[in-house]
């Protein structure tokens, strides 16, 4: 039960909403005004049409009730199929094992748990395992069910190819079984799955795209190939994949390989391979590898591979444990005798973890406990101030605010872009967008074609064009909290607001939404002594307003809010020092410049010494020492921080800058750490020149010369304007390869 956070929740309420309304299907574009009836695939009607019909009754917190009855409904499944499989084979888990590989499996799958429709598709995918163990002779009655919920799916999410592959699977691992067995019962089963397969494809023509949803696997195995901007598609080769759960997952999966590996020696050994490989068990075989592969081709997909690997690791634990030498070990004596009580104290912790955060802190997931919505996530704040103010005309909006801009304002508000991704917008559009990063200049162009009224934006993102905004004629500041930032245009329509001083504060703490109170009363009752963390935050609002302010480059208001900031807070003294050093690289005069940066040392020091295990000390720590020249002690205290958080591309292109830095002092081997740094940040900031660049020279120095070209193109293109030293890096290597 956790909060609303995911932002893509908010337009799929809106549009099952709309549908609800007005008795149709979703076909084209009506929600932005810059693909207005565009074509629009949505695949997902059903599923929105549902939780958008629970919303009306329950609200929008149903989402999340929703998510916590799936996983429930999976769990449930899971744990028959182990139930299933131990009937099957003669093997008998014990109790312990069982409820331990549950508990692995929510602590794996937990971080894609959080409201998206997805959901569905984990469910049918365990539905259709179960169906497979169910009944192994796999009679047209157990089976002719996957062709009514393939149906379904294919209305409810874009992984309904998976039930095709596992259907698929199903056929293959039969007609394997068939050859191994030569029973003529098995070759039977073969014939009537390859029947349902054959049914279960044509009833994914009843839905309201018809033959287009047979094409569309190929329309989103392109999407996922176009689509750079979307963190979930990491794969195994990216360093940002590799999070603890995905950690946790590897483990999972080489566990259980083994363990089949060892069974399929011994079946061949004591001459009993046709008792092991039923269809059955040959399918769960061959979908294991199979799921396998695609969670490594993208980290959202690990919990299909889960929802195989799970039944199978009560089993290989056992099996484990029946290794001699552990069974041997004292302490496995010791535990096995009071597994049950171990079993129930997991069970209970991991509870207690999840509902008190800790295990969501621990993980470093960005979900948390309490079906409400998160007011440090939605741009609750600016939607009241919208509203309150009457403000209408058409707005410029950012990817991640608009969804729910538009669930709360539409038809009133419609979008720029928003979630819907490439369903809606086309990859050429996506990459001008992003391009505003880098050259907030062609904000003006966007201005003069739309005519913006006002700009609504997530404080963190697009700070190029906050800054012009907030500094040049034209738009006027009016708001701005932790989570949003509104600027209105200055023109007769906005004079009573922007000329009303009274209501244009210096920073805003969002009220917390009402909530409903079924929702309320449940978060209370699995956790009675639950408090609501975004509280407490409201006494750090300096801190974040700090953050704003610096972010604009307005130094001295960000000195003048932190001016009554605790000093015995970490998050206070990291402000402090982060204001002192962004300063310090704005100012020219070198004695100014030193007593800024000698200000921001002080104080990064003392919130080092305050709690070390604060990430955001070390990447103002590793800022600091790389102004100062210190790139040594600059990349040690990067380093660190990318232990710790591997999302942020500026910090590995400057943890590359510093590498590049000790390289051209003289360290050859620092260049081997120039190239994966730079690749790092562009993976998640596919708009940076300056890694173009400087990879482009890495290359070049390690004489791939048409790495090297490629790179410096891509730098050009990227129209990054560069500091002069830059420009004459530039220069040189046109020179040196002919580019113009």
């Amino acid at each position: 039960m956790k909060q609303l956070r995911e932002p893509d929740i908010w337009w799929q309420l809106l549009a099952g909403r709309w549908m609800i309304d007005n008795g149709a299907v979703t076909h084209t574009d009506v929600f932005s005004y810059t693909m207005q009836g565009a074509k629009w695939i949505n695949v997902k009607w059903l599923y929105e049409v549902c939780i958008a019909f629970f919303e009306k009754g329950l609200g929008p917190e149903a989402v999340i009730l929703l998510q916590s009855l799936v996983n429930v409904a999976i769990v449930y499944l899971l744990y028959r199929i182990i139930v299933c499989i131990a009937k099957q084979t003669g093997k008998q888990p014990s109790v312990f094992t069982i409820a331990i590989s549950l508990l692995v499996f929510l602590a794996i799958c937990e971080y894609r748990m959080a409201g998206r429709p997805e959901m569905i598709s984990h469910l049918l995918a365990a539905a259709y395992i179960y169906i497979l163990w169910r009944r192994p002779q796999l009679s047209w009655k157990a089976i002719i069910w996957l062709v009514t919920l393939q149906c379904v799916w294919a209305n409810m999410h874009e992984g309904y190819p998976v039930g095709i592959v596992i259907i698929g699977t199903m056929f293959s691992g039969s007609i394997l079984s068939f050859f191994i067995t030569k029973e003529k019962a098995v070759l039977q089963q073969a014939m009537r799955i390859g029947a349902v397969l054959v049914l279960a494809v044509l009833a994914i023509l009843c839905n309201p795209n018809g033959i287009v949803l047979w094409q569309q696997p190929f329309e989103i195995y392109r999407q996922v190939w176009a689509n750079k901007y979307t963190t979930e598609l990491y794969a195994y080769t990216d360093v940002q994949y590799w999070t603890l759960q995905a950690k946790w997952h590897i483990i999972v999966l080489v566990l259980v390989t083994i363990y089949w590996v060892i069974e399929i020696q011994k079946a061949v050994k004591h001459k009993t391979i046709h008792q092991l490989f039923t269809p059955a068990l040959t399918t769960h075989l061959l979908l294991i590898p199979l799921t396998a592969y695609l969670s490594l081709t993208a980290n959202r997909n690990i919990p299909f591979a889960q929802i195989l690997l799970i039944p199978s690791l009560p089993f290989a634990m056992m099996a484990l444990a029946n290794i001699s030498m552990i069974r041997a070990n004292k302490l496995f004596k010791s535990i096995s005798a009071k597994a049950g009580i171990i079993a129930i104290v997991v069970g209970i912790s991991f509870y207690v973890s999840i509902v008190g955060n800790a295990f969501y802190k621990y993980t470093n997931s960005p979900n948390k406990y309490g079906m409400q919505t998160n007011i440090l996530k939605n741009p609750t704040g600016a939607v009241d101030f919208i509203r309150q103010h009457n403000i209408k005309g058409r707005a410029f909006s950012d990817y991640f605010v608009s969804s729910y801009l538009l669930w709360s304002m539409y038809p009133d508000f419609k979008s720029y872009i928003d979630l819907r991704d490439l369903d809606v917008f086309p990859v050429k559009f996506f990459d001008e967008y992003f391009s505003l990063y880098q050259q907030p200049e062609k904000f003006k162009q966007l201005d003069a074609k739309y005519n913006f009224n006002y700009v609504v934006l997530n404080a963190s993102q697009l700070a190029g064009i906050q800054f012009d905004l907030y500094w040049n004629q034209g738009y006027n500041l009016v708001y701005v909290d932790p989570v949003s930032v509104i600027f209105l245009k200055q023109n007769e329509q906005n004079k009573p607001i922007n000329s009303n001083t009274a209501i244009q504060k210096l920073f805003s703490w969002p009220a917390i939404p009402d909530n409903s109170a079924w929702a309320s009363g449940l978060t209370r009752i699995f956790n009675p002594l639950y408090h609501n963390d975004e509280e407490d935050e409201e006494a750090l609002q300096h801190v974040y307003a700090s953050r704003f302010y610096n972010q604009i480059q307005n130094y001295k208001l960000s000195l003048q809010v932190l001016k009554n900031a605790p000093t015995d807070n970490v998050k206070s003294l990291v402000a402090l020092g982060n204001t002192y050093l962004q300063y310090a690289g704005a100012v020219s005069n070198p004695t100014e410049k030193k007593s800024k940066v000698d200000s921001a040392e002080i104080y990064l020091t003392q919130a080092l010494e305050t709690d070390n295990d604060e990430k955001t000390v070390y990447s103002n720590l590793g800022s600091l020492y790389a102004l100062k020249g210190d790139y040594e002690s600059a990349a040690s205290y990067i380093s660190t921080y990318l232990q710790m958080d591997k999302t942020g591309d500026y910090m590995y292109y400057l943890y590359g800058y510093c590498n590049r830095a000790l390289w051209k002092k003289g360290d050859a081997d620092k260049l081997d750490e120039v190239i994966p740094a730079m690749q790092a940040s562009l993976r998640l900031n596919p708009q940076n020149g300056k890694a173009h660049l400087y990879m482009a020279e890495a290359f070049m120095a390690q004489n791939d010369n048409d790495e090297a070209r490629k790179q410096l193109k891509l730098a050009i293109q990227s129209g990054n304007p560069w500091l002069p030293d830059e420009q004459q890096l530039v220069d040189k290597l046109k020179q040196q390869f002919g580019v113009q």
